[in-house]
């Protein structure tokens, strides 16, 4: 089997780890609420899923599957939930990471690729609640919802400086800043596919009337739902940032073409006139003007270097070098 935990509440308050194998033990007491978290699940462990749990077979094929959509399913006692984590990959970019979860009664299972702290964060949290109204499974599956939504906000926040920097590098004309925006905007947009749906799955649960749902807790995942709106929101805001960014990169690399073409330009008609007197004066005319004259090479040298210098002047004094 995969590395998997569970944990048990007992009766005095307390948190304590339990074996998988004793899960079944557990169920049948409806007091003790469960958490079990399998990482990196395999065959074994869809096997105890569906033996221990008694879970639908559609529900367990979901779960033994990765890219489901997020969702909440309603089965006969118990609920499925898919949702996603994300976190920050190489040079700011998104990785979102996907939980399935199964609330019952008395127990929370959890199902996920690799450790993910949002799920260690939200055991830790409701192992050390000493509220009794914090103890329940409500809470535990709140308690992941809200610590993977908040996890959403350093990644955004990763992103909004990475969108700094190459809006900096556009500007100092580096290489490569395109290529960088295309691939962090694709990212975007990848990430809101998935981010976006979980917004609705917590709005899902607030407005279902749901048995091991308490009423006090609408206003903890109402607030939930408010940091998954503003999520939504940022990462609107900066693929429009992206775009921006985009335009300007092509405003930016259009100028630098038209500046370049203007230095290029101004040297060709700098050296037109140089170029039509020495064509001028190489044609071996014998009525050339100062052409029997002893000083007449040095003076015309003289007159292109001067024409051609005050072309250059004329040029950058108009800003075109």
């Amino acid at each position: 089997m995969s590395p998997c935990r569970a944990v048990a509440r007992l009766p005095d308050g307390k948190v304590s780890p339990v074996e998988p194998s004793s899960i079944d033990e557990l169920l049948r007491d409806q007091a003790t609420p469960v958490w079990l978290d399998i990482q990196d699940p395999a065959e074994a462990d869809i096997t105890l899923l569906r033996e221990e749990f008694g879970f639908h077979e559609l529900s367990v094929e979901d779960a033994a599957r990765r890219g489901q959509r997020p969702k909440v399913d309603e089965y006969d006692g118990y609920y499925f939930i898919v949702v996603y984590a994300a976190s920050c990959g190489p040079d700011a970019g998104v990785r979102t990471h996907e939980i399935h979860c199964f609330w019952g009664k008395n127990y929370v299972v959890t199902l996920h690729d690799g450790a993910l702290p949002e799920v260690e964060a939200a055991m830790q949290r409701w192992s050390h609640a000493e509220d009794p109204e914090e103890q329940t499974v409500a809470h535990q599956v709140y308690a992941l919802l809200d610590a993977v939504v908040d996890g959403y906000f350093p990644v955004l926040d990763a992103i909004a400086d990475r969108i700094s920097d190459i809006e900096s590098e556009i500007f100092d004309g580096r290489p490569g800043s395109l290529r960088v925006l295309f691939e962090l905007r694709w990212e975007l947009l990848k990430a809101r596919r998935v981010l976006a749906p979980s917004r609705d799955v917590v709005n899902i649960l607030i407005r279902r009337d749901i048995p091991v749902f308490p009423p006090a807790l609408v206003p903890y995942l109402a607030d939930v739902y408010d940091h998954a709106i503003r999520v939504i929101d940022t990462l609107d805001l900066q693929h429009e940032l992206l775009s921006s960014a985009v335009e300007t990169h092509l405003t930016v690399t259009s100028n630098q073409l038209n500046q370049t073409m203007r230095t290029m330009a101004a040297l060709t008609i700098a050296l037109m006139a140089p170029t039509l007197i020495a064509g001028i004066y190489g044609m071996n005319f014998l009525l050339t003007p100062t052409g029997d004259w002893g000083l007449s090479f040095p003076v015309v040298v003289s007159a292109m270097a001067l024409i051609g210098g005050g072309i250059l002047i004329a040029f950058k004094r108009v800003g075109w070098l």
